[in-house]
């Protein structure tokens, strides 16, 4: 069974985007100084040119400065979602079952949680390995509503063990970090190539 609904961000939701506490000035002293200062050091070493080793090393700096800034922008963006009723979405999740399904490329793990009434759940990402506990039998999923980028997830029921599947995502399918769709485990296969061809064919038709 799947709940939809959607509330007000939550300082959780904003701790996410910084789990360890990260602030502009500390991402700048312990990354993006000492990554520029290598790079700075290991092209002088090999050019012996202080203007070349100068020039790569600024322009890392830099680079780093202004993803960092977007970064935290985004944040403080984020922060004032507290105040919209529907910032977040929460996808209330009870499965029967969980597939391991062979992953595309990098896209790991790929998880296919079966929802009932013939509907099913697909998680994809490295992002889950985040979670020691996952998958779970029943948890919540955290997304922003406008970007539907994951949040998070709130493990609310015991583990769940993923079977190993020999169904898998395939290069002409088109998916999200998350997606809903119709199936069963008798016609997996079947059923992502429907619903993830389909979705190739939406895009393509914007």
């Amino acid at each position: 069974m799947i709940t939809t609904y959607h509330r007000a961000a939550n300082d959780l939701d904003i701790k996410a985007l910084t789990p360890e506490g990260g602030s502009l000035g500390r991402n700048l002293a312990t990354v993006s100084f000492p990554v520029a200062a290598i790079a700075f050091g290991a092209v002088y070493a090999k050019w012996r040119s202080l203007r070349t080793a100068s020039v790569i090393a600024a322009g890392l700096f830099l680079a780093s400065l202004l993803s960092n800034i977007r970064f935290f922008r985004n944040v403080k963006r984020r922060e004032t979602l507290k105040k919209e009723a529907n910032a977040v979405e929460v996808f209330e999740v009870s499965a029967s079952s969980v597939l391991d399904l062979e992953p595309l490329g990098d896209n790991a793990p790929a998880y296919c949680f079966f929802v009932g009434d013939g509907k099913a759940l697909l998680l994809v990402g490295q992002w889950l390995l985040e979670y020691d506990s996952f998958p779970a039998e029943s948890f919540r999923f955290h997304r922003w509503a406008d970007t539907k980028e994951p949040i998070r997830i709130e493990v609310i029921g015991r583990p769940l063990d993923a079977t190993p599947s020999t169904v898998g995502l395939r290069p002409n399918h088109r998916f999200g970090k998350m997606e809903a769709f119709d199936a069963t485990p008798a016609t997996l296969q079947d059923d992502l190539d429907r619903s993830l061809c389909k979705l190739t064919e939406r895009i393509s038709a914007r």
